[in-house]
């Protein structure tokens, strides 16, 4: 996925067992393309209708309480799909991402 989200965790309990989760939901109605010469996302028409909600594990989960508090956890190798009917484990894009 790019850009890479990267996440980092606070106030967790070192002796606990963490699953690390990414949900992609729609944050308005519109269509987004990623600009690569601007470094930027821009607006690109109106959203399709929302799809189903696809919940990705990270691979590495569960986590210790102590990994997490050492280290950053990045969803870099996820595939984003628009194809509701994936059974490959990709998270099916309700964003309607393009990328250019």
């Amino acid at each position: 996925m790019f850009p890479t989200l990267r996440v980092s965790f606070t106030g967790i309990r070192p002796d606990q067992r963490y699953a690390v989760l990414l949900d992609i939901v729609p944050v308005d109605n519109k269509r987004y393309r990623y600009a690569y010469h601007r470094s930027s996302w821009l607006v690109a028409g109106k959203a399709d209708p929302p799809a189903p909600c696809r919940i990705y594990a990270h691979p590495d989960s569960p986590f210790s309480g102590e990994q997490l508090r050492k280290q950053v956890v990045s969803f870099e190798k996820v595939k984003l799909t628009n194809n509701e009917m994936d059974k490959n484990g990709q998270v099916s894009s309700e964003l309607g991402l393009e990328y250019f």
